[in-house]
């Protein structure tokens, strides 16, 4: 029988436990009762990791947990959605074991969310996040592909996968991730050289004990069609094998001639599963062929930039031509390894090898201003200029490895008690790269209706284009949480960093090789102070470095020795961020509902900003320019009742710029004064359907971004963000039925801007309808 601590509220579980209980055995009950909650999912998930399986994993079970039942001598592994975002495990073992006990602001996007929204990429799923903004071909020639700031800060780099890095600039897919977990603020204490505005990090899905398979399709606007599969098999008592599969092919709506497709396979093979020492193995293979779309011109009007499409220019227009590509190849294998030496002492040990193909080349609208501006603006058809040399292409490959070896703690010295970690990080990333040279290409055509055949032109690699680039960063950390009383405790982390890059171009192969180098330190306080059990205060204090050269792949393009890279005899100081930031976290209902809030101040020097073609102009070369943010965040997560969940995030920020004799005193970049996401759905089942006729479930949400600035001059302006979503899903024992409607308003958004150059809009008005099995 569950404990006295364990929930079983759901009015189907009791009703049809009721119904079959009598002249059965216990542990057929509890085969039944196991089974229900299979069916009584949302979505086509996996049964449920178990996290409790794992050694040193937290069961911190909302009030919807089942008990794990015990059948013929194995374990099932039923465990329940964390909506709560506090609960969430941090698979990333420098850091605090969950969001709950983490000193500093953590949104979480969690599985449920990914599958109710079906959010299929890495940028969809930050659409639920407040404070993140995108841009589209930043850096020296201008890329395509995930470029996130995070409360205004670059966090190109920065993006991770189980904590360990996941370099590269590409349209990153969801099919293997649980959840996604972004750090806000400073984090070089627990990641290193770079993280001046945080960390987004995807925890990838793993295999567990029990059987479990899963397969879906989804239909939508477009059109999209996309396929997914999940099997999880137990090969032996502590083994277990999980394979995910996925295919997504999709012309992109309301957007010509732009394509993304996609085919992805992960593994991850098991071992010590429910013991003290654990060991995972993970290879993940993504493939990508789309169409790098960079959205349409600026028009100046008066002394400010706003996207052309605010003044009549259809939003489905593209610059896009056919030579244009993005095709790109990505493995990762991944191993993760702990034990529990002691009651008080573990260690783990985490490894990762990357390879990063890419094949790409693309067209750059640049802005429309004087004359053409006044043609288009009465109705005429001018011609478009395009920017960055008409846009890159080049062929590249990179390659990375890292290991971060840890051991972890927990003792008493005299009254007070330790939780205490220490390892060392070493990572190293090379990128080759050889930029090409177009032939017979046009670089202009008109605005209102552009060609997409081009034929005659072609691409040659000549050895002049050769470029390489990369970094070493060996880290040592120590961090300590120290309980002075049953409520007061503090936690410190300290790291330092020993950092080198370089970089050669063949263009300018008289100068040789450029190395620069960085030793830093990167510390970190808090204190804490735990009011009652459900509730926490704290204070923060963080510090992060960003040297020159840490984001080797997505940086090195168009030009020989502008940009993010090291330049011998220079002493370029790496960019500082240091983060003030007091907060709470409370659970309410028995930790079903969390809540959290924080206010923070970032004061960052020596940024660095970009002109339109993609050169840096500000920062590395020179002494750069500063940012003061300051804001608020609040977070609601979980459930108000057993049948209502909420996920409701707000920010506000206020930015300026400082130490710049020019823009000194204007309003940061990429950063809008207000942003919130709200999701919620209700469990309809009791209301219209009978016991054992499923689970019936509606909802819905919006999201919405303020306009804001997108350069340092602040004569380029980005219009609001308002998207309307809702869902209808329906589960009857192992199927699912769900449809989706984003954007209901068809207002028009924007995906992402850069400068006063160019700005790219999403899509309108979209439906999807999704089919499950689930076995």
């Amino acid at each position: 029988m569950p404990s006295k601590n364990e929930h079983l509220s759901p009015r189907s579980l009791t009703d049809s436990l009721i119904s079959t209980e009598a002249g059965q055995s216990s542990t057929v009950k509890w085969q039944k009762l196991a089974l229900l909650a299979l069916g009584a999912g949302l979505g086509v998930t996996e049964t449920g990791e178990a996290d409790a399986q794992d050694a040193g994993a937290a069961n911190d079970a909302a009030s919807v947990s089942l008990p794990a039942v015990k059948v013929h001598g194995q374990t099932d592994t039923a465990a329940p959605e964390q909506t709560n975002t506090n609960n969430t495990t941090l698979d990333i073992g420098r850091m605090p074991d969950t969001v709950r006990e983490t000193p500093q602001i953590i949104s979480v996007v969690p599985k449920a969310l990914i599958e109710q929204q079906r959010l299929f990429t890495l940028d969809q799923a930050l659409a639920n996040v407040p404070g993140i903004t995108m841009s589209t071909g930043e850096g020296n020639g201008g890329l395509n592909g995930d470029q996130f700031r995070i409360r205004g800060q670059q966090a190109r780099g920065d993006i991770y996968e189980d904590g360990l890095r996941d370099f590269g600039t590409y349209v990153r897919d969801t099919f293997n991730t649980e959840s996604v977990e972004v750090v806000k603020g400073p984090s070089g204490e627990y990641f290193g050289a770079g993280n001046v505005g945080g960390v987004i990090n995807q925890t990838l899905k793993k295999a567990h004990l029990g059987n479990h398979y899963a397969l879906d399709q989804s239909i939508g606007s477009g059109m999209q069609y996309r396929g997914s599969a999940d099997v999880n098999y137990q090969l032996g008592k502590h083994t277990a094998l999980r394979v995910n599969g996925m295919y997504n092919k999709q012309d992109v709506t309301d957007r010509n001639n732009v394509r993304s497709d996609r085919y992805g396979v992960a593994a991850d093979l098991g071992f010590g599963l429910g013991t003290k020492t654990t060991y995972h193995l993970n290879y993940q293979w993504l493939g990508s062929r789309g169409t790098p779309d960079y959205g349409v011109p600026m028009i100046q009007i008066g002394n400010t930039y706003t996207p052309i499409t605010e003044h009549g220019l259809n939003r489905n227009t593209t610059y896009t031509r056919n030579f244009d590509r993005d095709n790109s190849n990505i493995h990762m294998v991944t191993s993760k390894f702990a034990t529990e030496i002691a009651k008080w002492l573990t260690l783990s040990n985490d490894t990762r090898f990357s390879h990063y193909h890419r094949d790409y080349a693309a067209t750059n609208p640049s802005a429309c201003s004087g004359t053409c501006a006044s043609s288009f603006l009465a109705g005429g058809n001018p011609s478009l200029a395009y920017g960055a040399g008409g846009g890159a292409a080049y062929q590249q490959d990179g390659w990375g490895i890292q290991n971060v070896m840890m051991t972890r703690s927990k003792f008493d010295t005299w009254f007070l008690k330790h939780d205490l970690r220490a390892g060392v990080d070493i990572n190293y990333t090379k990128d080759d790269r050889i930029m090409g040279t177009y032939v017979n290409r046009t670089n202009n055509q008109t605005i209102r209706n552009p060609y997409y055949s081009s034929p005659g032109t072609y691409i040659t690699w000549p050895s002049s284009g050769h470029r390489t680039a990369d970094f070493r960063d060996l880290g040592l950390f120590l961090a300590d949480k120290i309980h002075l009383t049953k409520k007061l405790s503090i936690f410190g982390t300290f790291r330092w960093d020993s950092y080198k890059s370089t970089y050669w171009s063949a263009a300018a192969a008289s100068s040789g090789t450029q190395a620069q180098s960085s030793n830093k330190f990167s510390p970190s306080a808090s204190i804490m102070y735990d009011i009652t059990k459900d509730a926490t205060v704290y204070f923060t204090f963080s510090r992060s470095y960003k040297p020159v050269g840490t984001d080797v792949s997505s940086q090195i393009t168009n030009q020989a020795s502008v940009g993010d890279v090291a330049v011998n005899g220079r002493d370029l100081k790496p960019q500082r961020s240091d983060l003030f930031e007091v907060g709470s976290k409370l659970d309410f209902f028995n930790k079903r509902l969390g809540v959290t809030g924080a206010l923070f101040q970032i004061n960052q020097n020596n940024s660095y900003t970009y002109d339109d073609d993609g050169s840096i102009i500000t920062g590395f070369q020179d002494a750069g320019t500063g940012r003061r943010i300051r804001g608020v965040e609040l977070s609601a997560t979980g459930k108000i009742t057993q049948a209502w969940d909420i996920y409701a995030t707000y920010a506000y920020m206020g930015g300026k710029v400082t130490n710049s004799a020019t823009m000194y005193g204007n309003q940061a970049p990429q950063l809008p004064h207000n942003t919130f996401s709200v999701w919620s759905t209700y469990n309809l089942s009791h209301l219209v359907l009978r016991a054992g006729q499923g689970t019936l479930k509606a909802g819905g949400g919006a999201q919405y971004s303020s306009g804001y600035w997108a350069n340092e001059a602040n004569t380029a302006r980005m219009p609001y963000n308002f998207s309307l979503n809702g869902i209808v899903s329906y589960d009857y024992g192992r199927y699912h039925v769900q449809f989706n409607a984003n954007n209901l308003t068809n207002h028009l958004n924007y995906g992402s801007a850069f400068s006063s150059s160019r700005a790219v809009p999403m899509s309108g008005r979209t439906f999807m309808g999704s089919f499950g099995l689930n076995f």
